[in-house]
């Protein structure tokens, strides 16, 4: 089994930092099945004393990567929109996409990469991510727009995301796949899909009433999207049902 736990930023870097993470394998190798969230992550690993540190962009589709016992990973999750200056890269090279991160930060990355590996706990080393990010700068018109789109869980039209932004809705499409590596309404369905996975667990028997109330058209629209985002049915993820005895259709 995996133990997986979040930490909130700082103030200074809250704007444009979603969390902290950090997730230790206790148990013997399993997949872990990544989901797209419209985010970027810096993903440092510890791995049968090897490091390494990567830029994980943003995912259209669901990923399962394999575990190692004893493995350590830690790592910072940026809002949508908001990682593309951090890391230096056009976002749609990062999009279902691992970097090295020293590709993009050069002898940065390697020295922010020994630090960690340095660290004498977990909580050093989520100080060290800390300190090695600069402070929030004033968010945009764009990026205001963004953050109303994430408040909204994505229950908005792209016409009033341009009207948030004072873009024409063909501009903020442009600006959005450039700033966040995903088109508008790709972004709104993961974050749809996000607020509803969140809420599953309350209401395992209650699906219709659960689709309606985060924006789906009916109950087959929510089954669908969950098959297509995360490769399981709202049920399988009610109960969390192992990755292993999962399967697509079920």
């Amino acid at each position: 089994m995996s133990a997986y736990r979040e930490i909130a930023p700082p103030p200074r870097l809250a704007r444009t930092v979603e969390c902290f993470w950090i997730m230790q394998q206790v148990g013997p190798e399993l997949p872990h099945r990544v989901l797209p969230d419209g985010c970027a992550d810096i993903l440092f690993t510890r791995d049968r004393g090897a490091a390494s540190i990567e830029a994980v962009g943003p995912m259209t589709r669901y990923q399962d990567f394999p575990l190692s016992p004893g493995s350590l990973l830690l790592g910072v999750r940026f809002h949508p929109g908001m990682w593309t200056t951090r890391l230096g890269v056009p976002a749609d090279r990062l999009t279902d996409e691992i970097l090295p991160l020293d590709h993009l930060w050069g002898g940065r990355a390697r020295d922010l990469c020994d630090r960690l590996a340095e660290a004498r706990s977990v909580d050093q080393s989520i100080r060290v991510l800390e300190q090695s990010l600069p402070a929030a700068e004033a968010a945009s018109p764009f990026q205001r727009a963004l953050a109303w789109m994430a408040e909204r869980h994505g229950c908005v039209s792209i016409d009033d995301m341009a009207d948030q932004s004072g873009l024409s809705a063909r501009q903020f499409r442009r600006i959005c796949l450039a700033e966040t590596g995903l088109t508008p309404k790709f972004l709104a369905r993961v974050l749809r899909f996000r607020h509803a996975l969140a809420r599953v667990h309350q209401h395992p028997c209650a699906f219709a009433h659960l689709a309606l109330d985060c924006g789906y058209y009916d109950q087959a629209h929510f089954i669908n999207e969950f098959r297509a985002l995360s490769g399981r049915t709202p049920a399988a993820a009610a109960t969390n049902i192992p990755l292993a005895e999962c399967s697509i259709n079920r």
